[in-house]
């Protein structure tokens, strides 16, 4: 899949080039911005993945630019986690009372301790790809009936005709009936796929689009019997 894109807001430079480098090297895309201003300004032309804010900056504040990016549809539902100099237990409550996604303290930015942030960082993206499958199993679930329905209807009517021989005479009618008959079945397999998956993967489909990867993976270890 591709790179995640995280855009950190910070007024400290020096602070906005360590996260470009640390979370770089980690493979994300990095973007930032050294105010409230200039974050909005980016998120017109691009919404990111996640955003790390500061939330003591002049001008406009960590909550502040919060409250500006809520209101705005494109970007009303872009995550969020506060990095802060002020460990205040009440700062942080107010902070995931508004949603944010985290609330980490600014002393993991540092060589001992930036590990902790790139756990978290893991860790919120792993979740949300785990809601994405969820919310996709839960459309198929609910779609697979209607999908089985008619081709059910189709297989049937498939036997009728091969038990009547309305079309034993006919070369092109039994190639047909063959063709929809392993129609069928491709559809059918294709289903069972989707409905029991257990990882989120991709594969490339056209230029910038991907799919789900329904392939079976080669079994290990395993010698074929001439």
């Amino acid at each position: 899949m591709s790179a995640k894109n995280i855009l950190a807001v910070d007024d400290d430079s020096s602070i906005l080039l360590y996260l470009e480098q640390v979370l770089g090297v980690e493979g994300y895309r990095v973007q930032t911005a050294t105010g409230g201003r200039e974050a909005l300004e980016l998120l017109q032309s691009e919404i990111p993945d996640l955003m790390l804010l500061d939330v003591q900056m002049p001008e406009m504040g960590g909550f502040e630019l919060l409250e500006a990016i809520r209101s705005q549809e494109q970007s009303a539902r872009v995550p969020v986690i506060f990095l802060t100099v002020k460990d205040a237990p009440s700062e942080e409550a107010r902070g995931l009372k508004e949603g944010v996604a985290d609330y980490l303290s600014k002393e993991i930015l540092t060589p001992e301790r930036v590990e902790i942030l790139l756990y978290r960082l893991r860790n919120f993206f792993a979740r949300q790809e785990n809601e994405l499958l969820r919310g996709v199993l839960a459309t198929i679930v609910s779609t697979n009936h209607e999908i089985n329905n008619p081709l059910m209807v189709m297989q049937g009517n498939l036997d009728l005709l091969r038990l009547k021989g309305l079309v034993s005479d006919q070369v092109e009618g039994q190639k047909a009936m063959e063709n929809m008959a392993g129609a069928c079945r491709r559809i059918k397999d294709a289903l069972m796929e989707i409905a029991t998956l257990t990882s989120w993967k991709v594969k490339p489909y056209l230029d910038g689009v991907e799919m789900l990867n329904l392939e079976k993976e080669p079994a290990v270890g395993i010698s074929e019997v001439a």
